[in-house]
C-alpha cells in the first residue's frame, strides 16, 4: 500500500497564519503522488445504494445536478462534469492512508474524504464552504482561484447547487499532481478542470448552534435526561398578566446552563462526535459472539482482527468522581480504562491489526483480551 507523507511549512506556523484565516497554494505537498483511487473504481462506489454520490454538469451553460447511485451513467455525464464521491475513506484503505497525513489536526475534527473526477472543463462553479478543506490535486490539472472573504450573493442555477456570484481573485494558480490547496471558510472558490483529472478534498466538522442543539435534545430524548422542571417559588406579582421578568427569563438561561454544566454534556460531545458512518447494525452480534472468552481462543488459534477503517473515535478527559480521566468514545459506545492502561489501550486503537503477536498481548494478557472484544463490539475491529 503506498504511504503519504504531507510536506507542508512548519505545522504550528501554519496553524498561526493561516488555518482559518487566508488560502495558501502549497506546491508539492505530496512529492511523487500516486493516486490512492482511479476514475473506474470512483464510479463503482458511485454504484452503491449507501455511498452518497452525485454528477454536477454544465451542458450548454445549463447546471444539472444527478444523485447516486448511478446505474447507467451515460444520461448524466454529458457536456462538462464531475463526479463526486463522499467518504470515501470509509471504503478505501488507500484513501484512508491519504487522509490519516493529516494528522496535525485533531482527528475529531476531520469529517471525511471527498474524491472527485471531472472532464475538461468542468467544476461546480465559483462557491464557498462553511468549512476548511484542503484540496490535492491527482491525475490532471486543474486552475484554482479563489477571492477575499466578505458577503457575496447566492446563486442557485438548479436544485441542490448553490453558487457565488463572480468575486475578484486574490489566488489564480494552476495546481498539478501533488500540489494542494487550502482554503478557509468563506473564502468563495472556483476549480475548473484543465483537462480529466482527479481531487482529493478533506473537509472538517464544523457544526452550527442549530445541529448541536438539536442533536442535543435527541441524545436528552433518547437517554431520558435533563428533566428538572422549571419552578419560582418566590413568585414576583406585578401589574402587567402578559409580562415575562428579567429575573424570569435569566431563570430559563439557568436550566439551559445547567445541562451544558452537566457532566452528561461530556457525554453527549462524545456521543455526538462518534456518531457511526454505518448504522451499527452489526452490535448486537458482535457482543454476543465475542465474548472475552471467545476472542481469547480465537487469538490462541491466530485470528487476526483488523481495525475498521469508518470507526469513529473521540477521546476526551471528563471529571470522573473526584478525579479527571480518559474516556473514550467509539462509535457512540463509551470505554473507560485504567490511566495506567491509557497507553496500551491508545497502542491498541491505533494499530492497523491485532494478534496474538502483539508486545501487550504478552505483557497484559487480560487487559488486551477484555479490550479487544470491547473494540469488537463497539465496531472499531472485526476479525479476519
Amino acid at each position: 500500500m503506498n504511504s503519504y507523507v504531507l510536506s507542508m511549512m512548519n505545522k504550528q506556523e501554519f496553524v498561526e497564519y493561516y488555518w482559518q484565516k487566508k488560502p495558501l497554494v502549497i506546491r508539492q505537498a505530496f512529492q511523487n503522488f500516486v493516486d490512492p483511487i482511479d476514475q473506474h473504481e470512483l464510479a463503482g462506489l458511485a454504484q452503491e445504494a449507501d455511498i452518497d454520490s452525485r454528477i454536477i454538469t454544465n451542458h450548454q451553460s445549463r447546471w444539472t445536478v444527478s444523485h447516486g447511485p448511478f446505474e447507467d451513467f451515460s444520461p448524466h455525464c454529458v457536456g462538462a462534469w464531475t463526479l463526486l464521491v463522499q467518504a470515501v475513506d470509509c471504503y478505501s484503505e488507500q484513501a484512508k492512508a491519504l487522509l490519516d497525513s493529516f494528522d496535525f489536526i485533531p482527528k475529531w475534527r476531520v469529517d471525511d474524504l471527498m474524491v472527485s473526477f471531472s472532464t475538461a472543463g468542468a467544476g461546480v462553479g465559483p462557491h464557498l464552504d462553511q468549512y476548511d478543506v484542503f484540496i490535492v490535486q491527482g491525475t490532471g490539472s486543474r486552475r484554482w482561484q479563489v477571492g477575499e472573504k466578505k458577503d457575496y450573493k447566492t446563486i442557485v442555477p438548479t436544485k441542490d447547487l448553490k453558487q457565488t456570484e463572480p468575486f475578484e481573485p486574490i489566488i489564480d494558480e494552476v495546481l498539478l499532481p501533488g500540489d494542494m490547496i487550502y482554503i478557509p471558510p468563506g473564502f468563495p472558490h472556483n476549480g475548473v478542470a484543465l483537462e480529466e483529472c482527479l481531487n482529493y478534498s478533506i473537509g472538517f466538522r464544523a457544526p452550527t448552534q442549530r445541529e448541536l442543539l438539536c442533536a442535543l435534545a435527541d441524545y436528552a430524548q433518547d437517554f431520558e435526561l435533563f428533566e428538572t422542571r422549571y419552578s419560582d417559588p418566590n413568585l414576583q406579582l406585578r401589574d402587567n398578566q402578559f409580562e415575562i421578568n428579567l429575573h424570569e427569563k435569566q431563570q430559563f438561561k439557568e436550566l439551559l446552563l445547567q445541562m451544558i454544566n452537566s457532566s452528561q454534556f461530556d457525554d453527549f460531545i462524545g456521543h455526538f462526535l462518534s456518531e457511526p458512518v454505518s448504522s451499527g447494525e452489526y452490535d448486537a452480534e458482535f457482543e454476543e459472539n465475542y465474548s472475552t472468552e471467545t476472542v481469547a481462543n480465537m487469538l490462541a488459534e491466530g485470528t487476526q482482527f483488523v481495525a475498521q477503517s469508518d470507526a469513529q473515535i473521540v477521546q476526551s478527559k471528563v471529571k470522573l468522581g473526584d478525579k479527571y480521566q480518559y474516556v473514550t468514545w467509539i462509535n457512540q459506545h463509551k470505554l473507560i480504562v485504567n490511566d495506567r492502561d491509557i497507553d496500551d489501550f491508545n497502542e491498541m486503537l491505533t494499530a492497523p491489526l491485532l494478534d496474538k503477536n502483539q508486545k501487550i498481548y504478552h505483557q497484559n494478557g487480560l487487559f488486551f483480551v477484555q479490550t479487544l472484544s470491547r473494540l469488537i463490539s463497539t465496531g472499531g475491529f472485526i476479525p479476519v
